[in-house]
């Protein structure tokens, strides 16, 4: 047969009857039938006609990634894990068969692959034509049925989640809350994901954090904040959720990090540590600074927060005296004292106090230490013998005698600051009161040594430690009266007058009798001339003599008054005593012969004479 054209194409196609044809058509009938001459004499042509053939074209296979943030385009498929089938063996025009090579330009992504999820690829319209193509015609020998199970896949990617950050408050006193945690925006679980930015992050709510402390810090302090893994987790996966639509998720072995707070010290001023006044008596002992009941006060405190004793001691203190002077050591005399706490005190303070800041500490006690109370009184006695000399204080002052009460025990009284000009001398009068003398005693007698106004204060001012509810007493000291001697001496005389000798012939200038008085102090004028009653005769009766002759005269002690008050005259009244013992001595007294010249004229009595016989005579006249 002959086309009039070469048939491929979808069509129709005239065919005609060839030459070998109409041989080949007599060979199979044989002889039997008459045929045209020639293959042109067959006027009738036969007609072929192509029908279009179906094909249906499906994609397969198919690829996936995990969740970038970015849009997978074709040319970012894996093309090799793509093919086309064909349910049918499609054909060029000349009857090749064919099959479509997969370009990135062949493949056509439904949507965009961007979020998490299945994203269909099928051929796209220029693959489509691509594979039209091939086949000739521009495509239209086949009817085209174009299919895909060909899918791509965007899976989740994972991310991670790390807690950092800082942020701080000053001590209030309260536990820190999540709304002081995220205060300054600081503290943040940063997320990193694929197009994760500075911005991917999630601030903490109450329960998604653990304290390195086991609960919300109150003090001053840095803590250290870590995730609540399992508590989080939900929020966090919320929060990506919101960011990047599900496209990435999250585990809590993803979750990491830590964050760091610091409750700063709150400052505070004017700290100060006081305890009340106290006081002892005075006992010879150390000041015992009681420091139980100490009070530390400050501005700026929180309330129910207020400072911590150290456990501040007494040896914390250093202690002055009441004019500012700083002392040595722990008082012990009576005064006034402040304790002042130490500097190096802060230290401990500050440690035990980490909540607050300062940077300085006062701290005064003030201290009295009162006087014991206590008398002090002079007492002692001493004497001696008139002697006509006076007595100073000087001269007894090592025998006064100090006595006390009340002092501590080893001590005594202090009487440095005494001198003789600490004292007085006094005598008493007949009521027993204190009569105060302008000099110093000579005369016998009994005399006080009392303290002046000015030494009662000396002996205060020199022993500080007590208060003298008496300083008094006396020192006694006593002259004694001495015992004088009073001797007769001397010689005196008259001429027998019948007369019996008189006082006034004893003390007659024509003699010397005359009583000496011998006592401290006398002299050789310290005489007394004799009075009636002094003196007694050595005679046989003890009267005065009349008769001539030598006597003896003695001192009397019925005249013993009489002497004593002339004694009184030199030595003072009561320095010297006479005793009948001590009145020595005598005197002679010697009556002569008067010469007797009797001349009688007209005597009418008579011769008058007699024999002597120691008698007197008479003369009748």
């Amino acid at each position: 047969m002959i086309f009039d054209q070469t048939p491929g194409n979808v069509g129709e196609y005239h065919v005609e009857l060839s030459a070998q044809g109409l041989d080949n058509i007599e060979k199979a009938l044989g002889t039997n039938y008459a045929y045209p001459q020639v293959a042109a004499d067959v006027t009738t042509k036969g007609t072929l006609t192509i029908n279009q053939g179906e094909a249906t074209v499906t994609l397969n296979s198919g690829d996936s990634k995990t969740y970038d943030a970015k849009q997978t385009l074709p040319s970012g498929l894996n093309l090799n894990k793509y093919n086309v089938t064909y349910d049918a063996t499609v054909y060029s025009a000349d009857g090749e068969a064919q099959t479509l090579k997969l370009t990135a330009e062949d493949l056509q992504i439904v949507g965009n692959a961007t979020n998490v999820g299945t994203y269909q690829v099928k051929l796209s319209q220029a693959g489509q034509e691509k594979l039209k193509q091939l086949t000739g015609n521009n495509g239209a020998n086949y009817k085209w049925t174009f299919k895909t199970t060909a899918n791509y896949i965007v899976t989740a990617a994972t991310a991670d989640a790390k807690l950092n950050g800082s942020n701080q408050k000053t001590f209030d006193g309260t536990a820190v809350t999540t709304a002081q945690v995220n205060s300054n925006g600081q503290i943040l679980v940063h997320f990193t994901f694929p197009g994760s930015t500075t911005e991917s992050t999630y601030a903490l709510q109450d329960g998604d954090y653990i304290w390195n402390a086991g609960s919300a810090p109150v003090n001053a302090g840095t803590y250290t904040i870590t995730l609540n893994k399992q508590s989080i987790l939900a929020h966090l996966q919320d929060a990506l959720k919101k960011q990047v639509n599900g496209n990435v998720t999250i585990s809590a072995d993803d979750l990491g990090g830590q964050a760091s707070f610091t409750i700063t010290p709150k400052a505070i001023t004017d700290i100060t540590i006081s305890g009340s006044d106290q006081s002892k008596t005075y006992n010879g002992k150390s000041a015992d600074l009681d420091v139980n009941g100490l009070k530390i006060t400050a501005n700026g405190t929180i309330t129910n927060t207020p400072l911590v004793n150290p456990g501040i001691t007494a040896s914390d203190f250093t202690w002055y005296d009441a004019a500012g002077k700083r002392l040595d050591g722990v008082p012990t005399d009576a005064g006034t004292y402040q304790a002042h706490l130490n500097a190096n005190t802060l230290v401990a303070l500050q440690k035990a106090n980490p909540n607050y800041a300062f940077s300085s500490v006062n701290g005064v006690i003030n201290y009295t230490i009162s006087p014991a109370q206590a008398t002090a009184t002079i007492g002692g006695s001493a004497n001696r013998n008139y002697d006509a000399q006076t007595t100073s204080v000087t001269d007894v002052m090592d025998n006064i005698k100090w006595s006390s009460t009340s002092l501590v025990i080893g001590q005594e009284l202090n009487t440095a600051g005494l001198t003789a000009n600490s004292y007085a001398w006094y005598t008493k009068d007949n009521d027993d009161h204190y009569v105060a003398m302008t000099g110093n005693p000579v005369k016998a007698g009994t005399y006080y040594l009392r303290l002046t106004d000015a030494a009662i204060a000396q002996i205060k001012a020199d022993n500080p430690n007590y208060n003298f509810t008496a300083v008094d007493g006396e020192f006694t000291y006593t002259i004694n009266a001495v015992a004088g001697q009073a001797t007769l001496s001397g010689s005196a005389s008259k001429t027998y007058d019948g007369q019996a000798v008189t006082t006034a012939e004893v003390d007659s200038t024509n003699g010397n009798v005359i009583a000496h008085f011998s006592f401290p102090g006398s002299t050789s004028e310290h005489g007394y001339t004799l009075q009636d009653g002094d003196y007694t005769w050595e005679t046989e009766d003890s009267h005065a003599p009349t008769n001539a002759g030598t006597y003896t005269i003695k001192l009397s002690a019925n005249g013993i008054v009489n002497l004593q008050k002339a004694l009184n005259q030199y030595a003072g009244q009561g320095n010297v005593t006479l005793d009948a013992e001590y009145l020595l001595g005598s005197a002679t007294y010697t009556i002569k012969q008067k010469d007797l010249n009797v001349v009688l004229d007209g005597n009418s009595k008579g011769a008058d004479g007699k024999t002597y016989d120691g008698q007197p005579a008479t003369i009748n006249t």
